[in-house]
């Protein structure tokens, strides 16, 4: 590809580096996307910093789910500058430049680009296993690029003659300006490299930690994270039920749509298959000992409820209480914490599974039908009271499905206080959850 300037050969590699960043953190961009973005530069003012991200987010991203993703990227990639990036200003290749005042800024970009593109040139692997120090050491130890007779080369003999390959990792913060200038540049092209990947496997951690260890840090940003994973999920399972809303071929219809074509089938014809959006029913226990893990269903079920036709959502320790209303009225994290600091809940000592599902029976059966499924969350520890097993059958009775998310480990299900295998005797299914992951791959199993 042939460019006018060099500044447009620069600006065109800036944005496909940027583009594969945003890959690497599972951002969907298609070629056309790609082609689209530079289209829409050609009118864009760079120096506009706000404008210049509206134009690359409005073409990239196309799942509005992904704009959080985006926005930490473009803040590493293109705000984000270092205290370890050198500005060029310092940068001597000797004790002076070509003009006895030091480097021009040609000589610095001629420097950076044969960095860059030396660092293209080795294996991904070598990028991802060697350390900072190591990558400097082979760059130093380059005959071909100290040989060279551009600005790098001048810097690497440079840098040699003050400096062996041992002193390397101790002179990163020393007085050689050739060698800060080449350890700055490498490590700087290491961090816009791992951007994506830092991001996703950020995200792949905290989705896969059990939720019991997450740190309060930690806890905020899963929140977003639930928001994000979820809508994606809600995006996903629609996409789904569009995909088989048609049933069986029409052969009626077809054929007969088709005589002008003398009955060959050009056009196909199906039965339209009506999908019912099922009701859900969710039953929290949010208990200190897993109230960690009804926050994120919590969210999770908010952030679903437009997949049902109808969501009706209780919390309980001791105590049911409705607290649909809640969601309607306050945005989530409002409503999260209303339930939270709520006094109504707590009855006697500790959680009271039995004692809630009587209630239930008695307050709120007029909720179930044959289109309900019922989700329990909680861990069965009853505290050594009454289970009230017969409201519990009268609940899977009247509905659809009843599933049980336990966050206890399986082999502790019976053991002390709990009394999980009893329940699980009356489920469609008791399932362990100790994960965001497991969570929401069972939602998503609900739809399949």
């Amino acid at each position: 590809m042939q460019y006018a300037t060099e500044e447009q050969r620069r600006g065109t590699q800036k944005i496909l580096e940027f583009v594969r960043i945003l890959k690497e953190a599972d951002v969907r961009v298609s070629p056309s996307e790609v082609i689209d973005v530079f289209g829409a530069l050609g009118y864009v003012d760079f120096t506009d910093r706000s404008l210049f991200k509206q134009a690359l987010a409005t073409t990239l991203v196309k799942d509005y789910t992904d704009l959080p993703i985006f926005d930490r990227c473009f803040g590493e990639f293109f705000d984000r500058r270092p205290a370890d990036e050198s500005d060029g200003s310092s940068i001597a290749f000797g004790d002076t430049g070509h003009d006895g005042s030091g480097p021009s800024a040609d000589h610095i970009r001629e420097a950076e680009d044969a960095i860059d593109a030396f660092l293209e040139s080795l294996p991904e692997e070598s990028l991802s296993i060697r350390s900072e120090s190591d990558i400097v050491n082979i760059i130093l130890d380059d005959e071909s690029l100290a040989s060279s007779s551009g600005a790098l080369g001048m810097m690497i003999m440079n840098a040699r003659s003050r400096r062996g390959r041992s002193d390397v990792e101790g002179d990163q913060e020393g007085d050689d300006p050739a060698l800060r200038f080449i350890i700055g540049r490498v490590r700087r092209r290491i961090r816009e490299r791992n951007i994506g990947r830092s991001i996703r496997k950020r995200e792949e951690y905290l989705l896969n930690k059990f939720i019991y260890q997450l740190k309060p840090a930690e806890v905020q940003e899963m929140k977003e994270l639930v928001r994000r994973f979820g809508q994606k999920l809600r995006n996903r399972i629609s996409l789904r039920k569009k995909r088989v809303k048609h049933g069986g071929l029409d052969v009626k219809r077809t054929f007969r749509s088709n005589l002008a074509h003398g009955g060959i089938p050009f056009r196909l014809y199906y039965r339209d298959r009506k999908i019912d959006r099922p009701q859900l029913v969710v039953l929290c226990d949010i208990s200190s000992s897993v109230n960690q893990y009804s926050r994120f269903m919590l969210l999770l079920t908010y952030t679903l409820q437009g997949l049902f036709s109808k969501v009706r959502t209780f919390a309980f320790i001791s105590n049911m209480v409705e607290i649909t209303p809640l969601f309607m009225e306050m945005d989530p994290e409002r409503a999260l914490n209303s339930i939270f600091t709520d006094t109504n809940f707590t009855y006697g000592f500790g959680s009271n599974y039995g004692r809630c599902f009587n209630q239930f029976i008695d307050d709120y059966s007029d909720s179930l039908g044959r289109k309900t499924t019922v989700l329990v969350l909680g861990d069965a520890r009853n505290n050594n009271q009454d289970p009230g097993i017969d409201s519990f059958i009268r609940i899977k009775e009247s509905s659809r499905n009843i599933f049980w998310l336990n966050p206890d480990r399986r082999h502790l299900w019976d053991w002390s206080d709990s009394i999980a295998g009893l329940y699980a005797a009356h489920c469609t299914e008791m399932k362990e959850v100790n994960n965001f992951l497991d969570l929401s791959e069972f939602i998503d199993k609900l739809f399949r």
